[in-house]
């Protein structure tokens, strides 16, 4: 028989997203078990409370890529009013409310083959609160990829934590970020460290990048990733700022779907060294990592950093935030370089180190192409998952957990 795993999703490619990237590039390297992708979106979007509940209208249906896409009925949203009206009042109370009223659509598509529910975390927590009632009503394994970041907690937070708590596996993708579910009452035994890994490469033109970019300049820095405040813009908006008044001639290009915080930051500083794309294709991000002299992603908050991987993979530099998570991913010194994500100058020093050091660039883009072929390899990960899943299945290790536990 089949063993297929049913994933559950807010969101899926197309929609953009360091998650909906790993989620779509999991599925692809799976060779024991049969993934199942159901989602709520395949857009882009930010409306993690109403636009999975009072805005989603059924569209239930098969997407062209083979995604089963879920939406409500009107009564159904209609039933869920007064809990979405109220959630932010009373979160841990209300979360379980909607969530009953989804758990019968994700239900009807359980079938004898499904050996597996496995939920990716996106936005609040509602569908993941649906997939463990199921798991639970149809007696299989429920699976938990919470993709965590360290701020996540406090009562808004609660409800995910709840179900952290009481799946009966956690998929973490550092040490880090197992230390930090353990922090929130999960037992250590039932997270698996299942590390994580880029997009593969494709052949690229950087030079592409440079006249659709419209830039003329030695040298290129590029963030790559949506332009939120964590990410690390300002401090590195200034690194490039303070750069180019000491007589440093390079362009920086902010790659990747702008948020409010970016639209207002840069309303007022544009500058002609400084090119800002917006979201763009798998081709043109490729392109851009080709042209890069060095990636440059100064994050607060990461629970990974796929990114990272990915310009590793295609021989270039790389300078991270030093967080957790990000310093298992680059090692300081010898596949990239850390920096104090709050400091501007700590950014300025680690690229003034890489623009003006050719010898320092190539020797850390060697070690970095080496680590993302080795220790961060899809086929490694994939291993790893599905020995997870099978763990839990010749085990038969399932927990009796309600949503209030």
């Amino acid at each position: 028989m089949t063993r297929r795993v049913l994933m559950t999703t807010t969101a899926y490619p197309p929609s953009i997203g360091g998650v909906q990237g790993y989620l779509a590039d999991l599925c692809a390297r799976l060779t024991q078990f049969e993934p199942e992708v159901v989602s709520l979106w395949l857009e882009t979007r930010r409306d993690w409370l109403l636009g999975t509940t009072l805005r989603l209208g059924r569209r239930d249906g098969t997407h062209e890529t083979g995604v089963r896409q879920l939406g409500w009925s009107a009564s159904t949203r209609l039933r869920m009013a007064p809990w979405v009206l109220g959630y932010y009042g009373a979160v841990t109370f209300t979360g379980p409310h909607i969530a009953r009223q989804m758990a019968p659509y994700l239900e009807a598509l359980v079938t004898p083959d499904h050996a597996v529910i496995h939920t990716h975390r996106i936005g609040r927590e509602f569908l993941a609160q649906a997939s463990l009632a199921v798991a639970r009503k149809r007696n299989l394994p429920f699976v938990l990829s919470p993709y965590h970041h360290p701020r996540w907690k406090g009562i808004l937070y609660e409800g995910w934590s709840r179900v952290y708590r009481a799946a009966d596996a956690l998929f973490a993708l550092t040490h880090s970020e197992k230390i930090a579910l353990q922090r929130l009452g999960v037992a250590g035994d039932r997270i698996h460290v299942v590390y994580g890994a880029g997009d593969d490469p494709i052949p690229a033109d950087g030079s592409r990048f440079v006249r659709r970019a419209g830039i003329n300049a030695p040298a290129l820095v590029l963030f790559l990733g949506q332009l939120y405040e964590y990410k690390g813009v300002a401090q590195l908006f200034a690194a490039a700022e303070n750069l180019h008044r000491r007589g440093f001639q390079f362009a920086l290009a902010l790659v990747g779907p702008e948020t409010s915080f970016s639209r207002r930051f840069l309303a007022s500083r544009a500058r002609p060294w400084l090119h800002v794309t917006g979201a763009v294709d798998n081709q043109t991000k490729w392109d851009a990592l080709a042209a890069a002299t060095v990636l440059c992603v100064p994050s607060s908050q990461e629970s990974f950093g796929r990114v990272y991987i990915e310009a590793m993979s295609v021989g270039k530099p790389v300078i991270g935030g030093r967080i957790p998570a990000v310093s298992e991913v680059i090692e300081d010194g010898r596949t990239g370089l850390l920096v104090d994500p709050s400091s501007a100058a700590d950014t300025e020093r680690a690229l003034e180190r890489l623009l003006t050091d050719p010898e320092l660039r190539g020797r850390l883009a060697e070690a970095g192409r080496r680590d993302a072929s080795q220790k961060f390899s899809w086929p490694r990960v994939a291993e790893r998952v599905e020995s997870a899943y099978e763990s839990l299945l010749v085990s038969g290790n399932r927990r009796s957990l309600g949503l209030g536990t």
